[in-house]
């Protein structure tokens, strides 16, 4: 929750995330934290700074399959990566390898529903989930 706070203050960085359709399908045990939880992530993508994109499914396979991968820029203007799996993380620092994933995750970009149709998607979504209980 800490570092999703930093998104939310005035000097607030840029932050641009895809999500897997497939994630956003499957609920949480828990109904109501599945839909506070889609409720969020449309909340965040209507800041300035929060880029949110829907993969849809009918995609299908792509390079970065399983994997989460966070670029990091710093001062200096040097990019880094952090990729994660569910076994493991590295960080990413010779440039031939952080361009090929940076390429990886433009082509996926490329594939992904717009931030407007994302969002759109989201409220579809939240449309379909099961609906707070009442008090």
């Amino acid at each position: 929750m800490g570092r999703s706070e930093l998104l939310t203050e005035d000097d607030a960085p840029r932050f641009w995330t895809i999500v897997s359709e497939a994630v956003l399908r499957t609920p949480m045990r828990d109904p109501v934290g599945w839909r506070n939880q889609l409720e969020h992530l449309l909340d965040m993508s209507a800041r300035k700074n929060v880029t949110v994109q829907v993969l849809p499914l009918s995609v299908g396979l792509h390079a970065l399959m399983n994997t989460d991968t966070v670029f990091l820029r710093s001062a200096g203007s040097r990019t880094v990566a952090w990729v994660e799996t569910g076994y493991a993380g590295e960080l990413v620092e010779e440039t031939r390898d952080v361009d090929r994933l940076q390429l990886h995750y433009d082509l996926v970009r490329d594939f992904a529903l717009s931030p407007d149709e994302s969002r759109k998607f989201i409220r579809r979504l939240l449309e379909e989930a099961p609906c707070k209980p009442s008090t």
